[in-house]
C-alpha cells in the first residue's frame, strides 16, 4: 500500500520514505542550518584566523568552526573547499536503517585585524632575552626560530660579535623550544615593572651551542 506524506502529499511510489513523510519533507523538518555567510577575524600579518584562540585556517579549525555554527541534529559532516573562500559541507545522518545525506554551503568574510601576537611583536613587546652563543650559534638559531614561530613570536632578531639575541613573546614558549632541544639555559631575571601590585619580570636565557 502506497504511503502519501502528510506534509507536501508526494506518494511513496515516486519518492522514499522515511518514516511518515518522504525524504524531502524530512530533511526539511530536521532543520539543519549553518549560515550562507559567517565573519571571521583574520590576521593580515601572519594569516591566522580567531575561533577559541588564533590559529591556521586548516582542516581542522574548519572542522571546528562548523560544530560552533551549525545547528540541527546529525552524525558527522565533512567539509570540501569550492573555490576561493567557498565551501560545501554534506552532513550524514541515519534514520531508521536509512542513510541521508544533507548538503549546505556556505562562504567566509575574512575581517582583517591583527591577532595578539602580531600586534605585541609590531610594537616591539617581548617577556624574554633568548641569547645563543658559541661556534654554532648561528646554525642553531635557525633551528631555535623554527621551533618558537610554532608557539609565540619574535618581536627582534639581533645578529652580535658574540653571537644571536632573539625577543621573544612568551617566555614559556623558551622553556619548552629549548626543553625540545635539548639545550640547557643559564637563567636570570630582571625586575621591568609592576602590573596589577605585582611584580613583573623579564627573563634571560642564554645557551652555548
Amino acid at each position: 500500500m502506497e504511503k502519501i506524506c502528510p506534509r507536501c502529499g508526494v506518494l511513496s511510489g515516486r519518492k522514499r520514505f522515511i518514516g511518515d513523510f518522504c525524504e524531502d519533507c524530512y530533511l526539511e523538518m530536521i532543520g539543519i542550518d549553518l549560515p550562507a555567510q559567517i565573519e571571521l577575524p583574520f590576521c593580515e600579518v601572519c594569516d591566522r584566523v580567531k575561533l577559541a584562540k588564533w590559529q591556521k585556517l586548516d582542516k581542522n579549525a574548519l572542522e571546528k568552526f562548523v560544530k560552533k555554527n551549525v545547528k540541527g541534529r546529525y552524525d558527522s559532516f565533512h567539509i570540501t573547499h569550492l573555490e576561493d573562500n567557498a565551501y560545501e559541507v554534506v552532513f550524514l545522518l541515519s534514520k531508521d536503517s536509512n542513510y541521508l545525506e544533507v548538503r549546505r554551503k556556505f562562504s567566509l568574510k575574512k575581517v582583517k585585524t591583527k591577532c595578539d601576537d602580531c600586534r605585541r611583536a609590531t610594537s616591539g613587546y617581548y617577556e624574554a632575552i633568548l641569547q645563543i652563543r658559541g661556534k654554532k650559534a648561528e646554525r642553531w638559531s635557525q633551528k631555535i626560530l623554527k621551533e618558537l614561530q610554532h608557539r609565540t613570536f619574535v618581536s627582534k632578531y639581533a645578529e652580535l660579535a658574540e653571537g644571536i639575541d632573539m625577543y621573544v613573546g612568551s617566555k614559556k614558549a623558551v622553556s619548552e623550544t629549548l626543553g625540545i632541544l635539548k639545550l640547557t639555559p643559564k637563567v636570570s631575571d630582571k625586575l621591568y615593572g609592576v602590573k596589577d601590585g605585582k611584580r613583573v619580570y623579564r627573563t634571560t636565557y642564554c645557551v652555548r651551542v
